[in-house]
């Protein structure tokens, strides 16, 4: 069985790959608070990333796009890797190199193909908005729902809960892209800012709050208000960030041209005669 590192970059995002026993939740977010620094890289990535979806997604849609593409092909290259290296026994620093190495590649080919087809692109903004839509209900309340089936350390229920409604967010995006550009990026940004701010911000207070981010069939720490906390901020981030988009993109509309009356009275000709 594959184990990582607490000293992994990776780690906090793949926290039941540590094999540290529920019970042990304190002693596991201590230690990965400790090794805060070494997690920097992908802390800052994931929260200026999910900033810019929430705050500025409809406007800077090219760049939604690629994030949105990169996101899905990352999470998919992520779990691919980790079946295959748990399968394979890897040792701890073969399995976080490549579980850092191979998301990162396939998200850059993943990002850069949307950016050629357009159909792909919104698909996989409905299909990350949607997944983490399910992220935040899964954290909020869902996670009492199990089937008794564990699947790459998560119940069986997480994985359909994601794939459900990630699909229902990609037809419904390809469908009505315009409309709902901003509430699918501003939902993205707002889910994925949480678990940003939990390793840069807030584990430099308290290292349970990085419970947030463990979200495996073995946590026992989701009723405590270090997560429920946290993942209720979303219902926070995400209104301020469709007003903010919205406010954005109602300052960008150009306004109907109108008639001039000048316009008019010099087509005309002086005091309403005939031009000559």
């Amino acid at each position: 069985m594959t184990q990582l590192d607490p000293s992994c970059p990776i780690a906090p995002l793949l926290p039941y790959l540590l094999h540290i026993n529920a019970t042990a939740a304190e002693e596991w977010a201590e230690r990965e608070a400790s090794f805060v620094g070494s997690t920097l890289p992908v802390a800052l990535v994931l929260t200026l990333g999910s900033l810019l979806l929430l705050l500025a997604g409809e406007r800077l849609t090219r760049l939604a796009l690629f994030l949105s593409g990169a996101l899905v092909a990352y999470v998919a290259a992520l779990w691919l890797s980790n079946s295959v290296i748990t399968s394979l026994s890897a040792s701890a620093t073969a399995a976080c190199v490549t579980l850092i190495a191979a998301p990162l590649v396939a998200a850059l080919c993943g990002g850069l193909l949307t950016l050629w087809l357009l159909s792909l692109a919104f698909a996989c903004v409905g299909l990350a908005a949607g997944a983490a839509v399910g992220q935040a209900l899964y954290i909020l309340v869902l996670h009492r729902v199990s089937f008794g089936v564990t699947l790459l350390g998560h119940d069986l229920f997480y994985f359909l809960l994601l794939i459900g409604l990630g699909l229902l967010g990609a037809i419904a995006m390809v469908n009505f892209k315009e409309t709902l550009m901003i509430v699918a990026t501003a939902a993205l940004g707002a889910v994925g800012l949480v678990p940003g701010l939990a390793i840069l911000l807030f584990a430099h207070a308290d290292a349970r709050f990085l419970w947030v981010t463990d979200i495996s069939a073995a946590s026992e720490h989701r009723g405590s208000p270090f997560v429920y906390g946290q993942a209720l901020a979303v219902l926070l981030y995400f209104p301020i960030g469709v007003a903010v988009q919205r406010w954005a993109k109602s300052k960008r509309t150009v306004p109907e041209p109108q008639t001039q009356p000048y316009v008019v009275f010099h087509e005309r000709g002086h005091f309403g005669s005939s031009a000559a």
